[in-house]
C-alpha cells in the first residue's frame, strides 16, 4: 500500500521499519528493513526529500518517521489530485472524439453484447442517463438495476420512460415494477418496442427487435451505438418533451 502512495519497495520497507523501531541510525535500519547496505543511504535520502522521514544530522545521523496519519493523508490527497487530473485529460480527449463530425457508428448484435455496451456507457455517465422505450430482456433487469444504483451514487440523474410490462420470447418483463425498486423517476408511456439509452447528450444506443403478435423477440435484438453529441442531443430533446408532457398531464389530473 505504501508503494501505491509513491514509495519504492525499499522506501516502504524502511519507513515501516522506522515506525516499528522508532528513531534509529542507518545501520540498524538496513538490518531491520532487510535493505542492502549499498541501498540504504540512497533510500533514506529519497525518503527525506519526500518528507517521509526527519533526519537529525550527526555521527551517526538519526532518522525519525513522519507521523503516519499526516504523511499518508498528504500522499492520498496528492494521489487523488493526480488521478483526477488524468481522468479530466482523458475525458477531454474522449469528448473531443465524440464531437467529431464523422462519428464511428457501431452495430451490435445479441443481448449479452448490448448489455455490456449499456453498462459501459452508463459507467462513464457524469450528468444524465435517459432510458426511453420498452425493449428489455428478462435477464438484463438485475444487471441494469445495479448500474442505475451505481450511477445514482455518483450523482447522475437517471430518468426512464417505458411501458409497464413487456411480453417477450424469453418471458414477461414487469418493467416499471422492477425498476421502481432502484429509482422513482419513471414515467409510463405507450413507448414503441425499441429502446434508447442516452448518456449526457453525448452518445446514444438504439436497440431494435422483431415483434410478432405482440411478442418481442429479445433473443435476436440488435443495436446501433452512435457517439455523437448532435444525434444524442436531438433524441434527448424528444425525451424531455415527452417527460415534461407527462409531468404536465399528471399535474392537471
Amino acid at each position: 500500500m505504501l508503494q501505491k502512495l509513491g514509495l519504492t519497495l525499499y522506501g516502504a520497507k524502511v519507513y515501516a521499519a522506522l515506525v516499528s523501531t522508532g528513531p534509529t541510525n542507518a545501520t540498524v535500519l538496513a538490518s531491520e528493513a532487510e535493505v542492502p547496505r549499498t541501498k540504504i543511504y540512497e533510500t533514506l535520502k529519497r525518503l527525506e526529500e519526500e518528507k517521509w522521514i526527519i533526519v537529525e544530522k550527526g555521527r551517526p545521523s538519526i532518522y525519525t518517521p513522519a507521523y503516519p496519519r499526516e504523511i499518508i493523508e498528504e500522499r492520498k490527497s496528492a494521489l487523488y489530485s493526480e488521478i483526477d487530473e488524468v481522468a479530466n485529460q482523458l475525458a477531454i480527449t474522449y469528448d473531443q472524439l465524440m464531437e467529431e463530425d464523422n462519428p464511428k457508428v457501431l452495430f451490435i448484435r445479441g443481448v449479452d453484447s448490448i448489455m455490456s455496451k449499456t453498462a459501459e456507457m452508463m459507467g462513464r455517465a457524469r450528468h444524465d442517463i435517459m432510458l426511453m422505450g420498452s425493449l428489455y430482456s428478462p435477464r438484463e433487469m438485475e444487471p441494469l438495476k445495479k448500474e442505475i444504483l451505481k450511477a445514482k451514487k455518483r450523482g447522475v440523474n437517471v430518468r426512464i420512460i417505458t411501458r409497464p410490462a413487456l411480453r417477450s420470447s424469453s418471458g414477461d418483463v414487469k418493467i416499471i415494477k422492477s425498476l421502481l425498486s432502484v429509482t422513482p423517476d419513471i414515467k409510463k408511456s405507450r413507448s414503441p418496442y425499441l429502446k434508447n439509452v442516452i448518456i449526457d447528450d453525448r452518445e446514444i444506443l438504439i436497440m431494435y427487435s422483431r415483434v410478432v403478435d405482440g411478442i418481442t423477440d429479445v433473443d435476436n435484438v440488435v443495436a446501433i451505438w452512435v457517439p455523437n453529441a448532435s444525434v444524442a442531443s436531438y433524441m434527448s430533446s424528444n425525451f424531455n418533451m415527452i417527460w415534461n408532457a407527462k409531468s404536465a398531464a399528471h399535474s392537471r389530473s
